[in-house]
Order: structure tokens, then sequence, then C-alpha cells
């Protein structure tokens, strides 16, 4: 007897959280904009800019001597710690990061956190990237070393111009490269579960002594194509 009972009562608390769920999904999200701005004056000395957080990131260029930062913040349902955004200048390096000195404990919910970064084309120095399980997004970065990496997230690039190195790892998702048709390059690129997908292959020469490209999946495909 209450062997049944308990096995009633599990049913009854299954298909409470199942209904609490439910209408956490169809629930609209709440949704918090910012927007910081590092003038010219700021990063005039600016030798790398640091990412490393649980955010998506996509990154652009401009004709503007400023950095624009959009952050973005969607909740649903109720998350207690939820994660905040941070940025700053430190050192003449540019951090923005994911306070997670709490560690996020959702009760009935969930967040997405996006950040959008604006760097201005005559920025050259290094473009540094981590992120958890979020995908990665650059266009256009005239930045000599760029490295990304993230443990569950796809990670595209696309640029008009090969500046430098590029460095790029990801566990679990896909690698999407995208380089100029025109430009030789010296290329090392694996992934142990996926596979390789090369249409640039007549672009790489060993023998180039600059504009190493390193990429690197555990589970995920690369694709390297012209643009």
């Amino acid at each position: 007897m209450i062997k049944k009972m308990l096995q009633i009562l599990l049913v009854f608390m299954l298909v409470i959280i199942l209904v609490g769920v439910g209408i956490v999904y169809f629930l609209p999200g709440k949704t918090i904009n910012e927007e910081k701005i590092f003038t010219s004056q700021e990063i005039s000395n600016l030798q790398e800019i640091s990412l490393n957080g649980n955010f998506d990131i996509n990154i652009t260029d401009s004709d503007s001597k400023d950095i624009k930062c959009s952050f973005s913040k969607t909740q649903k349902g109720y998350v207690a710690n939820g994660y905040e955004i941070e940025s700053k200048i430190e050192n003449n390096v540019l951090y923005v990061t994911t306070n997670n000195q709490k560690e996020s404990s959702v009760v009935l919910g969930g967040e997405t956190l996006k950040v959008n970064i604006d760097i201005p084309k005559s920025y050259k120095n290094k473009l540094s990237i981590k992120s958890k399980l979020t995908p990665i997004n650059i266009s256009n970065s005239n930045s000599e070393d760029i490295e990304c990496s993230t443990t569950d997230g796809k990670i595209e690039i696309s640029l008009d111009k090969i500046c430098g190195d590029i460095s790029v790892n990801t566990h679990l998702g896909d690698i999407d490269l995208k380089l100029p048709k025109d430009e030789k390059f010296n290329l090392s690129a694996s992934s142990r579960i996926g596979k390789v997908i090369n249409n640039l292959e007549s672009n790489v020469d060993s023998s180039t002594s600059d504009k190493h490209i390193n990429l690197s999946a555990l589970d995920g495909t690369i694709t390297i194509s012209g643009k």
C-alpha cells in the first residue's frame, strides 16, 4: 500500500515538474540590454581584447574609433544567482567576463547571455575568446593574433584578410572558417571524431613563415572555404 502511494506521489510530482517546465517554455522571456563604449582615448594603448565567459559572442568591425560593447541577458522563469557581465580595461587589456562568484542556481527557468562587440578596423592586436557552452562568431577582424576556444559550441570566423596567426579549438562543436580565396597560409587542422573539409587546399603552403592557422576539434566538423 505504501509502495503504491509512493509511486502515485512520484508520478504526481513528475507531472507538476513537466507542467512547470512547459509553462516556462511558452512564457515570454525578460530581456535586459546594456551598452558600454570604450573611447579611442581609453583604448589608445590597448594590447589585447580578452573575452571569457558563458555567453554568445559576436565580433564585428567598423570605421569607428571606439569599441562598442552591447550586452543582453534574457531570463525565463526564476533564476537565483544569475550571471552578470563585467567589462573593464586593466593593464592595457580589455576584459569582458561573466561574474560567476556564485554559481547560477536555476530553480525553474534559464538564462541566455549575449555579447556583441564592435571593434575599430584599426585595432590589430590580440583577440582572445573563451566561451563555455555557447557559439562564437567573428566577422572581419584585423587582429594579428586570434585565439578562440569553446567547450560546446560552434565557432564561425569570416575574414576579408588574413592578418596573422589563428588558433581555434572546440571540444563539441563545428568550426567554420571563411578566408580570402587568393591568400596563402600555413595550416594544421584535425578533428578526432569529425572530419576536415578544406576547399582551399591550393592555398596551403607549409613554407609560409606567418599566417599560421591551427584548428582542432574533439567531435565536430572543420570546414575551410573561400569568400
